[in-house]
């Protein structure tokens, strides 16, 4: 049989198909490719609607980056990053040369890049959008790694060993994969409520209800305080207002966000001015109120507020109770990392 080297150089080769092997962190094996077809007993689904066309480097470094857009219609791929996760997952590309009409392989197959999946760049109804790097790219960490979503990022220990890890990290400390979560009710430092059984959850699906289930979202049943759901799914309802000079009342809905779900979440090293991005906002005829993501990761204080080229002024109860002003930065969670930063009115008292 031809190798794929010598059948392209023909006038009318046979069709060239790409061959996709996911390896996840579960040990299953995930398998696509741009054609439906059954290549050495093993089915491959045609899921891969698009790919970067390998972008290319240097020769001695092959392929750099591959980019694929697979099919997303049933919410497969939504469903495995869910329950397994793809970030991280090995793939193996190879490319043939297939005979449609007989079904069967022209070509051997060579392969093309081997790689680490990052996090999921785009996930909609139809489509999901995911970059692989290369296994001997110096850089193999996408950063910043968190993205601003309505599900909590943070990985579930569901294991009793994974449990045992999520209060301290053990050696890994804060870098543990499940020390941002931290549920661990069965432990002696841990934290989080049991189900009904008096058992502890063994599955999460990053809901905010499942988070305030489980007790991580504020305190648990016991008390302790938990706070550590990670994501951005508040959206407060249209109230009824009525501004300075305004004889009736009308409805004041949210402003349109400026931050967009699926961008990255600021990272800040030491001092600096920087423009965080807004993730709520609503005007009631008189102030503004906004809620501002600072970053990831402990931040020591905010030193100034500017907005629009206007310093604003720190809101302190009993004094400099001005009709604007930032009033409090609140981490969003222990472990989370995630900041708010309140605008208040007149009486000192946080708003959003």
């Amino acid at each position: 049989m031809p190798s794929a080297a010598e059948l392209k150089e023909q006038q009318t080769p046979e069709t060239p198909v790409l061959l996709f092997e996911c390896y996840l962190a579960n040990g299953s094996i995930e398998r696509w490719s741009t054609h439906q077809i059954t290549f050495q007993g093993v089915d491959y689904k045609a899921r891969v609607l698009e790919h970067s066309n390998f972008d290319m480097k240097i020769e001695e470094e092959g392929v750099s980056k591959v980019t694929l857009l697979l099919a997303n219609a049933d919410s497969y791929f939504s469903q495995l990053e869910r329950s397994i996760g793809l970030k991280g997952a090995r793939l193996d590309a190879r490319l043939l040369f297939w005979d449609l009409g007989a079904g069967a392989e022209a070509s051997t197959p060579v392969v093309l890049f081997r790689g680490l999946a990052n996090t999921p760049e785009e996930t909609t109804e139809s489509v999901m959008r995911i970059s692989f790097v290369n296994r001997l790219s110096p850089q193999r960490i996408l950063l910043p790694s968190i993205r601003i979503q309505k599900r909590c990022p943070w990985r579930f220990p569901c294991t009793e060993a994974e449990r045992a890890v999520a209060p301290s990290g053990m050696e890994d400390g804060k870098y543990s994969p499940f020390f941002r979560c931290g549920y661990s009710p069965d432990q002696v430092d841990g934290v989080g409520n049991l189900d009904l059984a008096g058992t502890p959850f063994t599955s999460c699906d990053f809901t905010r209800n499942d988070c305030e289930e489980r007790g991580m979202f504020s305190v648990d049943s016991n008390g302790r305080h938990t706070r550590r759901f990670g994501g951005i799914e508040f959206v407060p309802a249209s109230i009824l207002v009525r501004g300075a000079g305004e004889q009736g009342s009308r409805m004041s809905d949210p402003l349109e966000n400026e931050a967009r779900y699926n961008d990255f979440v600021p990272m800040v090293y030491g001092t600096a001015w920087y423009q965080p991005p807004v993730v709520f906002a609503r005007n009631d005829g008189n102030l503004t109120r906004l809620e501002i993501l600072l970053g990831m990761g402990e931040i020591e204080q905010v030193i100034k507020v500017v907005v629009n080229d206007i310093e604003i002024p720190l809101g302190v109860d009993g004094a400099m109770m001005t009709a604007t002003g930032w009033y409090n930065v609140v981490s969003l969670g222990s472990r989370t990392g995630g900041f708010n930063l309140n605008f208040t009115n007149t009486t000192g008292e946080p708003l959003g």
